[in-house]
Formats: C-alpha cells, sequence, structure tokens
C-alpha cells in the first residue's frame, strides 16, 4: 500500500488555485495534524487518479476540467456524485479511491447562511457540474427549482434528472414575474473578468420578488458584475467564496475523520482574496 508523510492532500485543476491551499493548512495546523495540502494544475485526469494511487496521496478536491470525467477513473462513487453527475473530491482508502461531491453542500450551506430554503422558489443558470451540484443542494433542503439553460436539450436532461423543471434560455427570466425568492448562477460567465454578465439588471428585478436572494457560484472576482446589479437592486447577495468555504470543510472532514474550525478557514480565505487583491492578480 503506497502512504506518504506527512499525509498528502491537493486539488487537480487546469488551473491550479489558492484558496484550497490556505484554508486547508491553516485548519490542518489548528488541530495539530500532520498534513500538508497542494495543488496540482493537470489536464490528464486518467495520469493524476493514478499518481494518486501510486503515491499514496489521501484526498483531492476536483475541479474544471476534470469533475464530469474523472468518474470513469475511480473505483466507485457515492450516491450524490452519481445523482448529480459530477465530482468534485476524491478519497483514497488504501489504495481504493472513491469519488464523492460536497459542492451540493457547499451550496446548500452558503445559500442557507442568507435564507430559508424549505419550501422557496428558486431559478438556477446554468446545467454544467457546478449547477447540478447546486440544484441537488436546494432540492435536499426542500426547494422548488426551475432551471434556465442556453442549450435546451441539456437543460431539460438536468432538470429531469434532479427533480426540477425547465424555464427555458436565461432571458426567459426576463418574463418571470417576480416570482423567484432566489436566483442562482452557475455558468462560467464572469469567471476572472469583474465586467462581464449574463443577465441585465432590469431581469433581476423581473425575476425576484422584493428581498430574494442572489448567488453567483464564480468565486473570482469575488464580487462580480451579477453580485453588483443585485445588490445595487436590493437584493441580498452571497458570494462563490461561500460555497468554496463550506466545501472545503466538508472535504476536510472526508480526509482527516476531523471537523474543521470553520472560523479558521475563513480567516485563511479572507486573507488568501487579501494578498491576491493586494497583487492585482485573481489566480
Amino acid at each position: 500500500m503506497a502512504s506518504s508523510q506527512p499525509m498528502l492532500c491537493g486539488s487537480i485543476a487546469g488551473r491550479p488555485g489558492v484558496f484550497g491551499v490556505a484554508m486547508h493548512t491553516a485548519a490542518f495546523q489548528a488541530l495539530g495534524l500532520n498534513a500538508v495540502y497542494v495543488a496540482f494544475g493537470t489536464e490528464d485526469t486518467a495520469g493524476a487518479v493514478a499518481a494518486m494511487r501510486a503515491l499514496g496521496i489521501r484526498g483531492l478536491g476536483v475541479t474544471t476540467p476534470h469533475k464530469l470525467r474523472v468518474a470513469a477513473c475511480v473505483d466507485g462513487i457515492d450516491g450524490a456524485a452519481a445523482a448529480i453527475g459530477a465530482v468534485n473530491t476524491l478519497v483514497n482508502d488504501d489504495g481504493r479511491i472513491t469519488g464523492y461531491n460536497v459542492d451540493w453542500i457547499g451550496a446548500q450551506r452558503a445559500i442557507g447562511e442568507a435564507i430559508d430554503v424549505s419550501g422557496r422558489a428558486f431559478a438556477v443558470i446554468g446545467a454544467g457540474g457546478g449547477a447540478r451540484a447546486i440544484v441537488h443542494g436546494l432540492r435536499q433542503a426542500g426547494a422548488r427549482v426551475t432551471l434556465y439553460n442556453r442549450t435546451a436539450a441539456s437543460g431539460e436532461a438536468v432538470a429531469a434528472a434532479l427533480g426540477a423543471s425547465f424555464g427555458g434560455p436565461p432571458q426567459a427570466l426576463a418574463a418571470a414575474e417576480r416570482c423567484y425568492d432566489g436566483l442562482c448562477h452557475a455558468t462560467p460567465v464572469g469567471f476572472h473578468d469583474a465586467a462581464a454578465q449574463l443577465l441585465p439588471g432590469e431581469a433581476l428585478t423581473a425575476a425576484l420578488r422584493p428581498g430574494a436572494v442572489v448567488f453567483d457560484a464564480v468565486a473570482m472576482p469575488p464580487r462580480t458584475a451579477l453580485l453588483a446589479a443585485a445588490s445595487a437592486r436590493g437584493f441580498r447577495t452571497v458570494a462563490g467564496v461561500r460555497m468554496q468555504l463550506h466545501q472545503a470543510a466538508a472535504q476536510f472532514a472526508l480526509y482527516t475523520g476531523r471537523t474543521p474550525d470553520l472560523a479558521v478557514m475563513e480567516r485563511a480565505l479572507a486573507q488568501a482574496l487579501a494578498r491576491i487583491a493586494g497583487e492585482g492578480d485573481e489566480r
């Protein structure tokens, strides 16, 4: 059985980020655990999983472009990952690698900080892995969900699989007549582009009830154009980094069997954001 000393955890992404490193490292140190976290940049999904097995890496976070294709490379996936159709976490138990999805937990907890989701009506934009996790999380919390997606076939398929309705392309939200208590954006629009916005502010006003919540899964920049437009119109907002915080805490528990100090992880995340802002580099 391969193993590492100290225990090695990390993430795989096409473009490695700094948030996971900051949060997990701080949580390891707070609990006195002999563990390290490394963000790996790779496009080779199968090779990354093989390396995890060969080197005894305990856990890996999984993001673009690996979420939808990594399931074919592991020994099994949990029920949530199977339902969502995407994996964002790998855990290595004595050479057996299992894929999990805790994005839905991160989304559910982040949105739940702003609104009681149960019984509420939500619109979700997108049909990729992130959108699927958000829909699953909202449905598990008792929300009614309508999915909007530019490509009807994929949008209808995801909605049907996850117990949501399909509402058409995102532009159809402009005719929604204030029927939603919350809107969740889960497309790449706005990622590393503070000016990009999929929906005009007028569409938010048309679709959302007064006091509604707008969540943008885009984590960088933390304040996207969508969130700025929503805030300017009096809606509550939830930044994508809140989802990252909560899903990282869920990952940490899977890797270590311990509950991390969320305040420690939150401070580390805030410090990482401040460093990026000071460097002018939104990595």
